[in-house]
């Protein structure tokens, strides 16, 4: 989750270093830190902002080499020992770290034994110090390398430079992303292209157990055997991951009105000439699998309940599965079962850890993600890209309608469903009307809502799904605790925590369940909740909150989840937090 920069050759990589930190703060982070070469290794870092941090940095800097890193704490409060870059024992070795080093304490306990004391509580520090261990002994940087990372157990991006030679920057890959930036002169690393892109549109992706060093004029990639590696350059054009907020003030705000945009853009991609674009391999399999697992995490989780419901109502057999639980506890139904696995990053540690199983077992296996190039979309069997474009905002908005999209075209091409498409069409119509026409309501409704400690949110079916996520947003970005319930679910221990005053939203746009939910709002209303009821024309009552034109009701999560976005987006607003990066959080989870 952390993000690096580094730059060798570059002739002024302040400006390069400051800019990478800020557009990786996505990521989440609680400090930053940055080292170069200058008659010696000099680093500066502290907790706080990338902002802060620069105002401690010399302006005037001549150096060949820095590396910088945003860091949010895993091992180690956030402190300035545990900030990043970390300098080893003897001074040797200057290092940046993303992921986390599962065997650290007894690396720890080894090198303490040889003499070796720590400044902080990081696992990162750990490395530097092994990494420097090896080359005391070899003085041999790349022949250190290849010693060192069978030793290390866990997820790695590392980038470092040593004491003793300021022209080479040497890079280390396992399960967490980095990418190398070609330019005339210069070269660039980053845990994603983007803080590269103002200098080049060629990069070098690395896979897991590679390393490298790279000078001014060179790169070098090595296999963990230490055979030199081949790779080819990707090209990447600056549209793909433009940060621009167009006049927007917040990245969220931006994206949320991207919605129609990108449900427009998967269909024009998936669905041409009358026909879906799917693999038809990819299909076939789908077809003749007697099970298909669903495994994710978060949002991604919540798109699964949504896309599984597809696949049931086009007759698959289905399970849905939360990543770090079907890691550690595998399970197979069926006699063929086929997984899918679905990441917004593509790099989300869990599911690489459950990629490795799939793999191990043979599994026909598909990933969806918003990210081509990325660990899941290089080693899964089949991938199938989002196209929402670059979604900067740590509360996920645009990708999750983009994932509900793509699985509902995928399920509806099993069946040539081509009535599908026109319902997707109709949403994005729904979606352009709340966006012209329902902000000003949904701001009233969280203007009443800043101040409340407990909102719940209440649904069945479709609608159920999407109040888990409309759940999840408020709590990300307002830190208010929700909670989403389904309504047959209410008499069974939750209506328990309803008292006179207390929110409680509800989703009515399901025909079959519109008249249960009704007793639902009768049951809270008896016990003093304050109700807001989110209906269609069709099944609305006078009192409702919004009403909204109809759809077909099981495109919920497209159709009107920009009024849960909103909603939490403006609650967050209204009580003057940061939308974009709210605490705790990270984009990308590239850790367990």
């Amino acid at each position: 989750m952390c993000g690096i920069v580094g730059a060798i050759g570059l002739r002024k990589p302040r400006e390069y270093v400051q800019k990478g930190l800020k557009m990786l703060d996505y990521r989440g982070y609680d400090s930053a830190g940055i080292a170069y070469f200058d008659h010696g290794i000099k680093i500066y870092k502290d907790v706080g902002s990338v902002e802060h941090l620069m105002t401690l940095v010399p302006k005037n800097i001549i150096t060949n080499v820095m590396i910088g890193h945003t860091r949010w704490a895993t091992h180690g409060k956030p402190n300035k020992n545990n900030t990043h870059p970390h300098i080893s024992f003897h001074n040797k070795i200057c290092l940046v770290h993303n992921g986390v080093i599962e065997n650290f304490k007894e690396l720890k306990e080894s090198l303490a034994k040889e003499g070796y004391e720590f400044y902080g509580e990081t696992d990162s520090e750990i490395i530097a110090n092994l990494i420097e261990k090896h080359y005391l002994e070899n003085n041999d940087v790349l022949k250190t390398i290849q010693e060192v990372m069978p030793l290390i157990k866990g997820s790695y991006a590392i980038s470092f430079f040593t004491n003793d030679d300021e022209n080479k920057l040497y890079i280390i890959k396992n399960s967490s992303p980095l990418i190398i930036g070609l330019a005339d002169n210069f070269n660039l690393v980053a845990s994603d292209a983007s803080p590269m892109i103002d200098f080049t549109n060629d990069f070098i992706e690395l896979n897991d157990f590679e390393y490298g060093v790279i000078s001014s004029s060179n790169v070098a990639i090595y296999s963990k055997d230490g055979e030199l590696v081949q790779k080819e350059k990707v090209h990447k054009d600056i549209e793909q991951i433009s940060h621009d907020l167009k006049g927007y003030p917040h990245y969220m705000l931006k994206e949320i009105e991207e919605i129609p945009a990108t449900v427009d853009r998967i269909i024009a991609t998936y669905f041409k000439d009358d026909k879906y674009q799917f693999d038809p391999e990819l299909i076939k399999d789908l077809k003749e699998s007697d099970h298909i697992l669903f495994i994710a995490c978060g949002t991604s989780y919540h798109s699964s309940l949504v896309g599984g419901r597809y696949f049931e109502n086009y007759d698959k057999s289905i399970s849905r599965f939360i990543a770090s639980e079907w890691a550690f506890h595998p399970t197979y139904p069926g006699n063929k079962p086929f997984i899918i696995m679905i990441s917004q990053s593509g790099e989300t540690a869990d599911l690489i850890h459950c990629l490795n199983i799939i793999k191990e077992h043979n599994l026909k296996n598909l990933i969806i993600t918003n990210t081509g190039g990325s660990t899941l979309d290089r080693n899964c069997m089949y991938s199938l890209l989002l196209h929402a474009g670059i979604e900067v905002s740590v509360a996920s908005t645009k990708a999750y309608v983009a994932q509900v999209t793509l699985l509902a075209l995928l399920a509806a091409a099993l069946k040539n469903d081509k009535s599908m498409v026109d319902d997707l069409y109709q949403s994005i119509n729904i979606v352009n009307d709340i966006i012209n026409n329902y902000k000003p309501k949904i701001m009233s409704v969280a203007d009443e809502l800043k101040e409340k400690s407990n909102i719940f949110y209440l649904g069945r079916s479709f609608d159920y799904f999407l109040s888990l996520e409309a759940s999840l947003k408020l709590k990300e970005i307002s830190y208010i605790h929700s909670e989403a319930i389904p309504g047959g679910e209410l008499k069974h221990g939750p209506i328990a925590l309803i008292e006179p005053g207390t929110p409680v939203i509800v989703f009515i746009t399901d025909p079959v369940t519109a008249g249960s939910m009704r007793g639902n709002i009768e049951e809270v209303k008896s016990r003093g909740a304050n109700v807001y009821v989110i209906s269609t024309e069709e099944l609305s009552k006078p009192d409702d909150t919004i009403v909204v034109k109809d759809y077909a009701y099981y495109l919920s999560s497209v159709a009107i989840s920009a009024i849960a976005f909103y909603l939490a987006y403006f609650v967050s607003v209204a009580k003057g937090l940061n939308v974009d990066k709210p605490r705790n959080l990270a984009k990308s989870v590239t850790v367990e």
